[in-house]
């Protein structure tokens, strides 16, 4: 293992690090900024691992993540970001391996314009998809983030399934 390597680990520990601090802020700016220097990270740690097609993805949702933001059209959105997703798939492809972060993307952005309960099973789908992306491309922080995150869902679904409000 490299040099690059472990920088790239590091980093997608950063990374890791920063996104959890995100969920503490109180002010939803400042969750906007941690969240998306956290995916900045992400992207250079994708990059370094020559990941690229989660580096491209990452790169996607961050932009489309600060569009949910910043209006309300979640299905216009999700539509537009669809031939988007596809192309950058496309232009990132390298084994079939690079198809399940886009996967993982089309399902997230789905569940996202629907209720509480499909987001809450579409991030257990798509986060399984990066998890075992993850693993395949050796980045083990995005396997930690994403495992936790899916666990958490499931976690959620498991327990917390009735409860949950459409």
């Amino acid at each position: 293992m490299g040099t690059t390597f472990i920088i790239a680990q590091i980093i997608g520990f950063l990374a890791w690090v920063i996104l959890n601090l995100s969920y503490h802020r109180k002010n939803t700016d400042r969750i906007l900024a941690f969240q998306i220097t956290g995916n900045v990270f992400f992207c250079l740690h994708y990059y370094l691992l020559g990941a690229y097609s989660g580096l491209f993805i990452c790169f996607a949702e961050t932009l489309f993540d600060f569009g949910y933001y910043k209006t309300d059209k979640d299905k216009y959105l999700y539509m537009l970001s669809i031939p988007v997703r596809i192309f950058g798939g496309l232009i990132t492809y390298q084994s079939v391996v690079d198809v399940l972060p886009i996967c993982a993307s089309l399902i997230d952005g789905y569940s996202l314009t629907k209720k509480k309960k499909i987001v809450v099973v579409g991030a257990i789908i798509s986060f399984m998809l990066w998890v075992i992306y993850d693993l395949c491309v050796l980045s083990f922080s995005g396997a930690i983030t994403d495992g936790i995150i899916m666990l958490n869902n499931l976690f959620i679904f498991l327990f917390k399934y009735k409860t949950l409000k459409d």
